[in-house]
């Protein structure tokens, strides 16, 4: 299960306005568990919008990196480029992700 907020594993935390009912399962982060209960009231438009530019965000940074290491095709990259080139669209997501939150960015 992934958390709602950052994309990271997530652990038996959750947000659920009821027993019963739907939960959005969080990682240990506190940043995401006091994020939870926005992120579960949020309409679904609203959050892919910020799900889409702390996507693009990441992959500017995962493209920096690659411009550190000199190396642009995908097919090049050692196993432990592509990882390092993974965790960074991974952690850059969530971080990106919880600031825009975090700052009530606007999702346009």
């Amino acid at each position: 299960m992934c958390c709602g907020v950052c994309r990271r594993l997530a652990v038996g935390i959750g947000y659920a306005p009821k027993q019963g009912k739907p939960v959005l399962w969080l990682c240990t982060d506190p940043t995401c568990i006091s994020l939870g209960e926005s992120v579960f009231k949020m309409a679904p438009k609203t959050l892919s919008a910020h799900e889409l530019f702390a996507l693009d965000e990441a992959g500017e940074v995962a493209g920096a990196y690659l411009e550190r290491i000199g190396k642009f095709d995908l097919t090049q990259l050692s196993e432990a480029e592509w990882m390092e080139f993974l965790k960074t669209v991974l952690n850059t997501y969530g971080e990106r992700m919880r600031a825009r939150l975090l700052d009530h960015a606007a999702p346009f």
